[in-house]
């Protein structure tokens, strides 16, 4: 993610959210830590800088961790008496419509952030509130698919695990934003 997509969703989509900043008058002195909330960053009279560390990036909260949410989302689908392989070919017309209903919120998303281009405007909150919407419609789509493997037996770690086996050591060129494959060149 962009600083600039970050700090935009954190003002837009979360004004409430509160970072943790940092501040050191030089790189040898102990940093004082305190909470900024994004809210009363307007009003904070000093300059601020802005570093970015790994943001926790790197830390994985076991209640968001990947298994944990898929097996929510199996759960929840066991519950509906969705995960029968006689479903599946129903499961994959619904992925299909969130993948359209995605293209729906990119589009509109493109189209606000062209238009404000992030320099003035008042386009910025529905620039977040689309970012915000194309999310939501991003992971409808892994619900789906991970329902879907549900009902195929096959578990989606695997999956990625072979497609990029298939791409680790492929060349090729990127043409227009397209990866042309070397034997498609």
């Amino acid at each position: 993610m962009k600083v600039k997509d970050l700090i935009m969703e954190l003002i837009y989509v979360n004004p409430d959210a509160e970072v943790t900043c940092v501040t050191c008058e030089n790189e040898d002195e102990d940093a004082d830590e305190f909470a900024l909330n994004i809210r009363t960053l307007e009003d904070y009279e000093d300059n601020v800088d802005l570093v970015l560390d790994d943001l926790g990036m790197s830390s994985i909260d076991d209640n968001r961790s990947f298994d944990n949410l898929r097996n929510k989302v199996l759960d929840w689908g066991k519950s509906k008496d969705l995960l029968h392989e006689k479903n599946a070919e129903k499961q994959f017309l619904k992925f299909m419509e969130e993948v359209f209903e995605f293209k729906d919120e990119w589009i509109l998303y493109a189209h606000e952030y062209n238009k404000s281009g992030y320099i003035e405007g008042d386009n910025h909150l529905a620039v977040g509130e689309h970012l915000y919407d194309m999310k939501m419609e991003m992971g409808d789509i892994f619900v789906t698919l991970i329902i879907l493997c549900g009902q195929l037996g096959i578990y989606p770690v695997d999956c990625l695990g072979k497609a990029y086996k298939k791409i680790e050591a492929r060349t090729g060129k990127t043409i227009n934003g397209t990866f042309i494959k070397s034997e498609d060149l």
